[in-house]
């Protein structure tokens, strides 16, 4: 079967995500579900993936429309086995009687009766299809907590990070492998942000930092080993009561690791450090921090006098 979505995903894993959730409600393997996107010609236009919306969002949509198509199977199930629809039941991809397990249609047999269109119930159309919009009432977003614990070298003005601890909460959780990826490399992406990355540009508006001979972007050498964790709050914005889970670490990383180094400055007076803190910045940071600190104790000594 196919699942059309108007999403498009660049790395978050909708193609796995989408289809696991199409397997867990219809009880189809997932390497019969294949998940197309991003083809206007095959399905109807859809705005992106942006804002961590596309499970949120677009996985809603797609249980309204798997809970559509289930209750047309319903239907003909129901018409072949020669009973009420309401005494049928769906569950694990098969179609039964209520209270009489034995009289039971799987679902490729139903699917197969719907398109083959040979013994359907009076008025109702071949096909198990269904377009679903999903209009929120509301937002949801996840929390957490993100530390880091980072060593600053006085002489040089190299900033280390020696710890990253992460805790996230992103509700209901499809893909925990998929959600951990999400936060390791946004994690990635924040530091970068708060140490290395920067778009530097000459007087006269010239990009100097544009190709990776001079973009400092971070290897794993530059990270210790990611700390992370999860708690389950589920969201009652969408039946999933999963929330986004693409932007935790690009949002917590780079604010802890410039509060790390804020509060290790603290004893010299600094309140606010602007990114990245590359070894020259944070050098000078500390030198003129320390100079500010003399001419004060000498302004008080001579008042003193």
């Amino acid at each position: 079967m196919t699942v059309f979505t108007g999403t498009s995903p660049h790395g978050q894993g909708h193609e796995t995500t989408l289809a696991q959730i199409t397997s867990s409600r219809l009880g189809v393997p997932m390497e019969n579900i294949e998940v197309v996107h991003g083809d206007t010609e095959r399905h109807q236009f859809g705005t992106g993936t942006f804002g961590s919306r596309s499970l949120a969002v677009g996985g809603q949509a797609l249980m309204m429309s798997l809970d559509k198509v289930i209750e047309k199977a319903k239907k003909i199930a129901a018409h072949e086995m020669g009973v009420d629809t309401r005494q049928v039941r769906f569950e694990n991809g098969t179609f039964y009687v209520e209270d009489i397990q034995e009289r039971e249609i799987p679902w490729g047999d139903v699917a197969l009766g719907a398109y083959w269109a040979k013994n359907l119930p009076d008025g109702l159309e071949p096909g198990l299809e269904a377009v679903s919009f999903f209009d929120p009432q509301n937002f949801t977003w996840p929390f957490g907590t993100h530390i880091a614990v980072i060593e600053i070298d006085e002489v040089t003005g190299e900033t280390k990070l020696n710890r990253y601890v992460a805790i996230d909460d992103v509700g209901n959780v499809i893909n925990p492998m998929i959600v951990d990826g999400m936060v390791h490399g946004g994690i990635a992406q924040g530091i970068g942000q708060a140490l290395q990355e920067c778009a530097v540009y000459s007087d006269d508006g010239q990009l100097l930092t544009g190709s990776m001979m001079d973009y400092a972007v971070p290897t794993a050498e530059d990270f210790p080993t990611f700390e992370t964790g999860r708690t389950v709050t589920p969201t009652t914005v969408n039946s999933l009561g999963a929330k986004g889970a693409g932007e935790t670490g690009t949002i917590a990383a780079s604010p802890a690791v410039v509060n790390a180094a804020v509060d290790a400055l603290k004893h010299l007076g600094v309140k606010h450090l602007n990114m990245p803190l590359s070894p020259e910045k944070m050098w000078r940071t500390i030198q003129d921090a320390k100079e500010e600190r003399r001419a004060r104790r000498s302004a008080a000594a001579r008042r003193g006098n």
